[in-house]
């Protein structure tokens, strides 16, 4: 025992000495060697699970996190992280109870604030959980906060109605009305549950309750923070996102006046908020430094924390409070819109600029579709990379002032809603980002760009020609600009220049390092022009290095058709050749392999090429069993590249499946015609002959045997000619006198 002890010891420094360096392979197999020598020890399996997480190898970290919770008899931090990879991995209700669990243990460390921060995140994944809400609902009613008590027991009633539990969901209801007579919500669902009807379809539990007052805990709380000066300033400024979130970060710590549970950190933070509203900064500054010393752990604390520092020009401090509250959703967007202005305060224009574009993509990725957001995320890094890399410093400032500009003014959302509804007026140009109103001349750019439409609308074209290149010369990078002169001067007949401008467009989409676009310029391109072999190469290369299969293998098929149609038919085919080659990346249901090598093959054949032909042909017959041509072709140029038997092997094949498949009735059919090819093979005329006969056709089976017989005594093959002619005579035929004395002058 001793020695298994010292070697797990031994192995798990090993394995925490590779982790560090990351050399994550080497540490997974100390690891997995300290584990062996102590199997019911939590450290080795935690090793493991955080050196498969870092490989992303999720399942494997899920695994060993389990292991180590088990082992540990539920660690919290354990469970922390198998309850993290079950949200990573997608198992929401399954994170949603572990979460559950954590909350559960926190309570009995009377850690009530973590408590509910894991029962939030519990219901947040698996909103049904009944448990979680009724434990919120709880806490909440204990601490006067009615509104979010209300909003839990609403919850609660609509997850027993929907396990069937009526009574138990009016119960719920009873117990929200009596916070709140006459809620107007709580009403509503107690009538919904008497007619049975599903209560607040569609709406998502969260925002159940959500047009009821500020429970009567915060509304003192609030009213013991503010004087009339603070209202009318939370008034003018309650707009902007740092206000917001300030606000909302006050009322969260207000609420800890009232929680049975509040110790010596909550009164601390308290008294930092006091000190706060009262504008004493430095001594708000420091009890909340007091708190946190304390081990209190608060988001919002750290937010306010982080507008204090800034308040008295300590940047760097401001800047670390705010990258702990940036990982909060809650306080993201206010977070990284302070982040932005401290750097540049400190002249990081860099990561100045690198926060205020995340304020614009968070603020915009809510005025789109869920499946323009990859695309919208690409042409922030694209503005990112416009600004820093590509731009200039005074470029760079022009655009974070507008920013702060922009969102410093009351009733910003509804500009944001403005914005994107011009923007998707003019979004032919392609996908525009709000981030191209904030660019220094933009607006000009954009009325311009909308004039422009107008008039191509009205076919004024020369007028909207003239309009386009105007924005051009306002914003000469702007990319949407230079993509709508291309669309107009499509309209107007001007094929050929527009082809060269959307060439044009896609060689600097590429420059920039945009994939997207450069793909959909030269979309454009062979659109127009599809004989432009060169530009659809291009295309066909960007297509598979961004992983757009199927798109580049349609795109091979259109380019082999041109070479095809240009004469060049040995570049067809090694055209479809390579495509082949991509195939099996494709599409199933596309079924693209076959497609290209039956071009392949006809391409073969019409030159005569049959054994290049028979190798796409038997790969054919494998990929497409059911198809007549492509199994009788094999057999042809079996044939016809001498091997008789092969050929015989593969009809007799295809023949017992379609027998088989219950389409006996084919057969006939197909060997008549190959007999009228070959009239002269006798492994043919045996298998008609027999078929024939089954159906008592003998004098149609004697036809078949007397041209095979004639055949043969031209090729001077009498021994052959006589066991036909003997074949025949077994028939009985009319004239069997005749037959026997041919047979006798053979003989």
């Amino acid at each position: 025992m001793a020695n298994n002890r010292a070697q797990f010891e031994q192995a798990l420094s090993r394995g925490h000495s590779y982790f560090w360096d990351q050399r994550w392979e080497d540490a997974i197999r100390e690891f997995e060697v300290a584990s062996k020598e102590m199997s019911k020890e939590p450290a080795p399996y935690a090793g493991l699970g955080d050196a498969y997480l870092e490989l992303e190898k999720l399942q494997a970290a899920l695994e060993n996190y389990k292991l180590a919770a088990r082992y540990s008899g539920g660690n919290i931090i354990y469970l922390r992280k198998v309850a993290d990879v079950q949200e990573r991995l997608g198992l929401l209700p399954e994170a949603g109870k572990t979460y559950m669990a954590i909350g559960e243990m926190e309570l009995g460390r009377h850690n009530l604030n973590e408590a509910m921060d894991n029962w939030h995140r519990a219901i947040r994944l698996e909103p049904n959980l009944l448990r979680a809400h009724q434990r919120l609902a709880s806490v909440y009613k204990r601490q006067g906060a009615a509104r979010s008590a209300i909003r839990e027991y609403l919850a609660i009633a609509r997850i027993l109605q929907l396990q069937k539990e009526q009574e138990k969901a009016l119960q719920a209801c009873q117990l929200a009305l009596q916070l709140d007579p006459r809620n107007a919500d709580v009403l509503t669902a107690i009538e919904l549950i008497k007619q049975g009807e599903e209560l607040f379809k569609g709406e998502a539990v969260a925002q159940i309750g959500a047009a009821t007052g500020m429970g009567e805990a915060v509304r003192q709380a609030t009213m013991a923070l503010d004087d009339q000066e603070w209202q009318n300033k939370q008034e003018v400024e309650a707009a902007v996102p740092v206000q917001m979130a300030r606000d909302t970060a006050m009322k969260e710590l207000a609420e800890r006046l009232f929680a049975d549970d509040a110790n010596v950190g909550d009164a601390l933070l308290i008294e930092a908020l006091d000190y706060q509203r009262r504008n004493m900064t430095n001594e708000a500054i420091s009890t909340y430094e007091k708190a946190m010393t304390s081990g209190v752990s608060s988001t919002a604390a750290h937010f306010n924390l982080g507008l204090l520092y800034q308040d008295k020009l300590r940047f760097e401090d401001a800047v670390r409070e705010f990258e702990i509250s940036v990982k909060d959703p809650e306080y993201r967007l206010a977070s990284h819109f302070s982040l932005g202005e401290s750097h540049r305060a400190r002249g990081r224009i860099e990561q100045a600029i690198q926060h205020f574009v995340a304020v614009l993509q968070i603020v915009d990725m809510g005025t789109v579709q869920h499946g323009q957001a990859d695309r919208l995320i690409q042409l922030y890094e694209n503005l990112y990379d416009s600004l820093i890399t590509q731009g200039e410093k005074e470029q760079a400032s022009s655009f974070a002032n507008s920013l702060v500009e922009f969102l410093s003014q009351k009733g910003w959302e509804d500009k944001v809603r403005d914005a994107r509804a011009r923007l998707d007026a003019i979004s032919s140009a392609g996908m525009m980002i709000l981030g191209d109103v904030l660019t220094a001349g933009s607006e000009h750019v954009l009325e311009s760009l909308y004039l422009s439409q107008e008039y191509a609308r009205r076919r004024m074209f020369n007028t909207a020609i003239e309009e386009t290149y105007r924005a051009i010369q306002l914003a000469p990078e702007y990319m949407p600009a230079h993509i709508q002169l291309g669309d107009i001067l499509v309209q107007q007949g001007r094929l050929d220049a527009a082809a060269v401008k959307y060439a044009t467009i896609a060689n600097t989409h590429m420059a920039r390092g945009d994939v997207n676009g450069a793909i959909t310029a030269y979309d454009k391109v062979v659109e127009l022009n599809p004989l432009d072999l060169s530009i659809r190469g291009r295309l066909i290369n960007l297509l598979r290095q961004h992983g757009e299969i199927d798109a580049a293998l349609q795109h091979y098929m259109a380019m082999g058709d041109a070479y095809y149609q240009l004469a060049q038919v040995d570049r067809a085919r090694s055209t479809y050749q390579e495509a082949v080659q991509l195939s099996l990346r494709g599409s199933a249901e596309n079924n693209w392999r076959a497609r290209f090598l039956r071009l392949i093959a006809e391409i073969d054949m019409q030159q005569f090429n049959w054994k290049q032909a028979l190798i796409a042909f038997k790969e054919l017959r494998d990929l497409e069993p059911d198809d007549e041509r492509t199994a009788i072709t094999l057999v042809d140029l079996y044939y016809k590249v001498g091997q008789p038997n092969n050929a015989v092997r593969a009809l007799d094949s295809y023949l017992v499946q379609l027998v088989r498949a219950g389409r006996g009735a084919k057969v006939l059919g197909i060997l008549e015609d190959m007999i009228q090819q070959r009239p002269g093979d006798a492994n043919l005329v045996d298998r008609l002959v027999r078929l024939y006969t089954q159906q008592q056709r003998k004098r149609d089976a004697v036809s078949v045997l007397d041209k095979l017989g004639e055949a043969q005594l031209e090729a001077g093959d009498n021994e052959a000619a006589i066991k036909t002619i003997q074949k025949i005579l077994a028939l009985n035929p009319p004239n069997v006198a005749s037959y026997k004395q041919l047979l006798a002058q053979l003989k």
